[in-house]
């Protein structure tokens, strides 16, 4: 099971996908170079802020702890990829773990609560992944 969060990029981002025109298959190798980059860092800021230390903790922190280690350990994100559906194309990627945990604790169940530790710190971090993204449309886009 996965959740799928949508980034937006900035206007002035969007209006930058002229100027590729010439070269249309370059805009979603810039997205995918930013996205790749920015979801590395976020699932180290995952490790560090969400699967770190001793709990219990409140279900509002949106943490676990660390009993044997291995769901910090093989907290990874996964290279981005470009599909085309149509006349559309589509940049996506993840920030997940080998570690089977993922349904019960991030999406909760009738007794369990949501603690959602990865959903959370993606969310927490859109505006950086957005930014990283919107630095390499500009970069690549420089002779």
């Amino acid at each position: 099971m996965s959740a799928t969060i949508i980034i937006q990029l900035s206007p002035s981002a969007i209006a930058l996908a002229d100027k590729f025109r010439a070269s249309p298959h370059e805009f979603p190798q810039a997205i995918k170079r930013g996205m790749t980059g920015s979801l590395a860092i976020v699932a180290g800021r995952i490790q560090e802020k969400r699967l770190t230390g001793v709990g219990p903790f409140p279900v509002a922190e949106h943490r676990l702890g660390e009993r044997t280690r291995q769901l910090k350990l093989r907290t990874r994100s996964t290279p981005a990829q470009i599909v085309s559906e149509g006349t559309q194309t589509v940049v996506t990627g993840a920030i997940g773990s080998s570690v089977f945990y993922a349904v019960f604790h991030e999406f909760g169940t009738r007794r369990t609560p949501e603690r959602a530790p990865f959903r959370t710190g993606i969310r927490e971090n859109i505006d950086y992944i957005s930014s990283e993204i919107e630095k390499e449309i500009v970069k690549s886009l420089k002779p």
